[in-house]
């Protein structure tokens, strides 16, 4: 599914839809069960009422099976080897406990604790099924393969069996040492596998029997141009398989429609089989890992069509080929910076050095999942990053040093792109530092509503054709990026959420409501380490008082960022 021939090339339109006449539309939401969440949807029937789109039963697929794989060619290297790769103990301070899946999180990288070595960053290795011990600053080449440990929160090197297959993993019934797990198994294969072989097959045999006088390239924009999804793919071969001589009646009728813009059901087919799959992506109930060669299928159709496609789905293009969204309603982020200093600033500015190339201006990172932030708020018990807590304000170019330490001539920025930015740096080096003692974390919801959001995981799946350009999207599991304007994102915008997660009111209400002698006393206090969110939740019960707005989230939900409905 992924004809490494260039793709056609039709310029890509920049921040509009490819297609006027298509309005973006919101995401439909979804109701699934948690038990089955990881599943992928059986195979869409194309509405009967499209003539050329209707797939009868026995050209398509039936549900994909859920099979159990031997993990291919894992390396066998004792745990000794892992010593490269451990961080240091310093580095375990502010890192929360392992969650129920063993992993531990620190900003959104994954670490994990290998029993009776110790702690190491962890990256998913697709090929492997599980993950692997990575090098944090990238001077390493991949570590061994890691598996959970049946039963614990600690994880170990794949070990080798007495008997049997080496490269199968050890069996829980094994007498040899402690039973092994590799991570989300099983993985789902079949279908996967299936649209690889069907359009490798068409390329390889019947496009080559119907066009012998096409390169194989030539034979690849051939089948572009039909712009089938998938699992149509599927039925073309199939079909040809029955008769090779010419294509079925249907290709070239849907063929024609695709090419026609003003025609409604040009995108029928791929839409029933794509859109489906955007939400439960966005929220990470179904990995990008696990849709195997669907997430080359934006190189199996032409330039043209996929974009419109993509406008129909509610997606623009940015000028670094990312794809964007300006419908999300909410993000959220955990920060160390309190509610006051966003109001005296009048905006939240931009801190970490991220990549340039995925937003149009400078991004800034939050998440889609509120349990997910809960986690990079330190779950309510873990203390900022002391780097962060380095600098006394959001507008210090510089980091500061603590009482007692030496000057530092040397600190680097975090904002390089100041020159870009409308808001004046303080540029003092060697500050006192004023909130090295902060226990407190922060979590902000941001009204994104008609902002640039890049999101990742939807930006692997349709997007393919970029990533191999070099564009870079968000790294984090279920992270996106917010592209800011110059002077930030404006205060109005920021929502503070109270301990228990379930009410939000606006940073500049609270701000008021505390007045001024009160917004200083109460930051002092949060500066020097007092654990005061007490006072911050009873700020959002005055600022309901005063019948200002208030975001409700029912505790008992799993909320993400298309959940949110704010309030008039």
């Amino acid at each position: 599914m992924r004809p490494k021939t260039p793709s056609l090339p039709t310029p890509p339109r920049f921040g509009t839809p490819a297609e006027p006449s298509v309005q973006p539309s919101r995401l439909r939401p979804q109701i699934q069960d948690p038990q089955t969440h990881q599943s992928l949807p059986d195979p869409p029937i194309s509405n009967p009422r499209n003539p050329g789109h209707g797939q009868t039963p026995a050209a398509i697929p039936g549900p994909s099976r859920v099979e159990v794989t031997d993990l291919p060619g894992l390396s066998r290297e004792p745990a000794t080897t892992l010593s490269s790769y451990l961080l240091n103990p310093g580095l375990l301070r502010n890192m929360q406990a392992a969650d129920e899946e063993g992993l531990r999180y620190v900003v959104g990288r994954k670490f994990v604790d290998v029993k009776d070595v110790g702690t190491v960053y962890v990256e998913f290795d697709m090929s492997l099924g599980t993950y692997r011990a990575m090098d944090l600053y990238k001077k390493l080449a991949p570590g061994p393969a890691l598996f959970r440990n049946a039963g614990e929160s600690t994880w170990s090197p794949a070990r080798q069996s007495s008997t049997g297959n080496p490269l199968k993993r050890p069996n829980a019934d094994n007498s040899g040492g402690a039973s092994a797990v590799p991570a989300r198994q099983p993985r789902i294969t079949s279908m996967p596998a299936h649209l690889k072989m069907a359009t490798s097959e068409l390329l390889s045999t019947y496009f080559a029997q119907l066009y012998p006088h096409l390169t194989h390239g030539e034979r690849i924009m051939e089948l572009r141009s039909c712009n089938l999804s998938p699992l149509q793919h599927i039925r073309l071969r199939d079909d040809l398989i029955v008769n090779p001589s010419a294509l079925p009646e249907w290709v070239t009728q849907h063929r024609t429609r695709s090419l026609d813009a003003s025609n409604p059901s040009r995108f029928d087919a791929l839409h029933e089989e794509i859109e489906p799959l955007l939400l439960p992506l966005r929220n990470g109930k179904l990995l990008i890992s696990r849709l195997g060669d669907y997430g080359g299928f934006s190189e199996s159709v032409s330039r043209e069509f996929l974009d419109g496609f993509l406008a129909k789905l509610g997606y623009l293009r940015n000028a670094s080929d990312c794809l964007f969204r300006t419908d999300i309603p909410a993000l959220f982020r955990a920060d160390e910076r309190t509610p006051f200093e966003f109001y005296n600033d009048g905006r939240m500015l931009p801190r970490l050095k991220h990549p340039r190339g995925a937003t149009t201006e400078k991004p800034i990172s939050a998440t889609v999942s509120l349990k997910l932030v809960h986690q990079y708020a330190g779950r309510g018990t873990d203390s900022p990053d002391p780097e962060y807590l380095r600098y006394n304000n959001q507008k210090n170019k510089y980091p500061g040093r603590k009482p007692g330490e030496p000057d530092n001539e040397s600190g680097e920025s975090d904002n390089d792109w100041s020159d870009a930015s409308d808001v004046e740096l303080d540029s003092e080096r060697n500050y006192e530092t004023i909130r090295h003692d902060q226990q407190v974390i922060f979590t902000y919801v941001i009204d994104t509503r008609k902002m640039e959001i890049v999101l990742g995981e939807e930006n692997h799946l349709l997007n393919t054709a970029a990533r191999d350009k070099g564009a870079w999207f968000p790294e984090d599991e279920l992270e996106a990026l917010i592209s800011t304007s110059k002077r930030g994102i404006e205060s109005e915008r920021l929502w503070l959420l109270d301990s228990t997660r379930s009410r939000a009111a606006k940073v500049d209400d609270i701000a008021y409501e505390a007045g001024y002698q009160s917004r200083m006393d109460i930051e002092e206090r949060t500066h020097h380490g007092a654990d005061n969110r007490y006072q911050y939740d009873a700020l959002i019960d005055k600022v309901a008082l005063a019948g200002k707005p208030i975001l409700t989230l029912d505790r008992g939900k799993e909320w993400f960022a298309n959940d949110i409905v704010w309030p008039e």
